[in-house]
């Protein structure tokens, strides 16, 4: 379990929250330590990762020209049509995995955490 998780909860902008409450901390530290890599690794040139869109897609951006790639389903970048409006940042990914400690903490530890200190939140 997580020491100190009211007060690492605390540090969290609005943002973040909405990452730790909607994702949880399991999908977080999944997502930072093992699909980022891979999915960074095959960008397209000049392309930076943006984070996961309303459709649960990573989105990309080519820095120079802006064309925007999805991380598709057979695991490959897609050029986009059109950007996701919404898109919840890859750097507040790393932020909240860094504030919780996830490096240090095991997956499967990880399932129930962000559920059960919400309903504990709630139903205080």
């Amino acid at each position: 379990m997580i020491s100190e998780l009211e007060q690492k909860y605390k540090q969290l902008t609005e943002a973040q929250k909405e990452i730790f409450s909607g994702y949880g901390l399991r999908q977080v530290k999944h997502f930072v330590e093992f699909s980022l890599p891979k999915i960074e690794a095959t960008l397209p040139e000049k392309g930076k990762v943006l984070g996961i869109n309303a459709e649960g897609k990573v989105q990309a951006i080519n820095t120079e020209t802006k064309q925007v790639y999805l991380w598709i389903s057979d695991q490959q970048w897609q050029a986009a049509q059109i950007a996701s409006n919404h898109v919840d940042l890859k750097e507040d990914f790393l932020e909240v995995w860094k504030i919780f400690d996830l490096e240090n903490q095991d997956l499967i530890e990880l399932s129930h955490v962000h559920r059960d200190f919400l309903d504990t939140k709630l139903s205080s």
